[in-house]
Parts: C-alpha cells; structure tokens; sequence
C-alpha cells in the first residue's frame, strides 16, 4: 500500500476558490503524501490545467495515482447513457495523459422508479463499452461503492464479474459500505478479489442537532469525522490490509465537519502510524 489523499478532502475550499489543483498537489508533496487523487470537477480550465498538473507533480515528486470522474449509467434514456460512455472515455483518456492508473468510476445515482435490477444492465453495458480503451491505455476502471444503488459490496463484486476485464473493478470506500447498513471490514474483504483503489473514510453517528449528515437504509444518519475517531473500524481494515499485502492507493478522503485544516492532519497521523 502506499498513501495518497483525495482533493475531495478540501472540496469546500476548492469550491469556494480557496485552493486550486496546483495548491492541493504541493499541499500533499509537503506533507509528505506518496500520491495524490485529482477530481474533474475542479478543473477550471481543464486542458491547462492538467499539463500544469503533470509538469508540478513531477516538479514535487509525487504520483497523480488515480484521477476521480462522476459518471452515471443508472438512467433509462439509452442516449443519455452513451453521453456517459464518451464522458468515462474522456475519463480513461485524461487518466491515461495525467499518468493515473485508476480511475474512479461510479455506477450510477438512485433514482425513483429505478431499482438495482434495472440499472444493473445498463451499468455492465456501459462500462464493457469503454473496457477496451481503458485497456489500449492500461488505466484500471474502479467502481466506488458510492450511494444506495450499487452500495453493496455483493453489487460492486457482481458487476465486476459481469464487465469481465482486468481493466475494471473496485474502489472501495470505507465509510460508505455503513450507508448500506455493512460491516465495512466484511465489505471490505467482500471485494478484496477486485479491489484496485481505496478511499480511507471514517463515519460516525451525526451529533444532536446537527443538520448535515448522510442517511443510512436503516434510516441511522452518520456524519463524517478524522479517521480513528468514528465507527468504521479504519484501523482494523488497514491492519488487514497491510498483512494481505494488499497494493492499492490509499486514498485519505476526509470529509469530517471540523475544518479539513484539522481532520486531515489527523486523518493522516493515524494512517501513517498504522502504515509504518
């Protein structure tokens, strides 16, 4: 394993313009962070930006390991799904330039009407259409388990045995396996015959009178937190992990109601002390 960090960690001061791509790459090569995990969403002017990136990461030693898009093929409209093969395939191709292995992929949204026995074939489809450039430019696709439609560690597991490519399979968020009511260390090995990326994540129960939060099935409603101080059990996945000799990124993904200022450098002291 090797320990990276997601911008998704600062999104609030990237969306507020406080910090850009070039800030958050030299904020990770400072503290020392063997990779870092860029997002689409905060390109500004994308085809600069991102040979700026390569230029900087190189400049500061440190790896783009995965490049994060956020895709949807969990819609009926065949024409809006191809809209989103031709964004994932822009996805492969900017992961392929920025010299990331991974990239972060989604199945799909939850959506009224639409159950997981109705996306499930339009998300195999999807990404079997793209499979083939993500092989011509060796960049490994990762479904995250990521919301209520394909949440689940036996959905994740599925549709990687249905897209059938060694260029597909599983990031795996710790906290959000909680969101689906998952033991996220049983998740968590539920996935490991697939799992290419990690999203480190911590959770815990949403203090009184606190408005933001995240609802679980099970209608409990969690709230994001430093890792180790929540109820995901991060320090027992790694442990296992680390003995597995598993390879993936670690991927720090603080999203914590304290200020990142804070959480992340917590978030990081607790990794690093169990990494070694």
């Amino acid at each position: 394993m090797f320990l990276g960090i997601s911008m998704w960690s600062f999104e609030k001061e990237a969306f507020a313009g406080k910090m850009s791509v070039a800030d958050f790459i030299r904020y990770a090569s400072g503290e020392g962070y063997d990779a870092v995990e860029l997002l689409d969403c905060f390109w500004k002017e994308a085809e600069e930006e991102i040979d700026a990136a390569i230029k900087l990461a190189g400049e500061c030693g440190i790896r783009i390991g995965c490049y994060s898009i956020g895709n949807d093929f969990a819609v009926a409209d065949e024409n809006e799904r191809a809209k989103q093969v031709e964004y994932v395939k822009r996805g492969i191709l900017a992961a392929s330039r920025l010299g990331a292995p991974v990239l972060r992929v989604f199945g799909g949204s939850p959506k009224e009407g639409v159950s997981y026995e109705d996306a499930l074939p339009w998300i195999v489809e999807g990404f079997r259409a793209c499979r083939d450039l993500a092989g011509e430019k060796n960049v490994v696709m990762a479904m995250e388990n990521h919301g209520t439609l394909s949440g689940s560690w036996k959905q994740v597991l599925e549709i990687a045995e249905k897209v059938d490519s060694t260029h597909f399979g599983a990031t795996a968020d710790f906290g959000n396996f909680l969101l689906v009511d998952e033991a996220p260390l049983d998740a968590v090995k539920g996935v490991l015959p697939c799992l290419k990326h990690i999203h480190c994540k911590d959770f815990r129960p949403t203090p009184e009178g606190e408005e933001r939060f995240y609802p679980a099935l099970s209608g409990k409603r969690f709230s994001g937190c430093a890792l180790g101080e929540g109820v995901v059990g991060v320090g027992e996945i790694l442990s296992f992990l680390k003995q597995g000799g598993c390879k993936a990124m670690i991927s720090i993904e603080y999203e914590g109601l304290e200020p990142a200022s804070e959480g992340v450098p917590k978030s990081r002291k607790y990794v690093g002390e169990i990494m070694g």
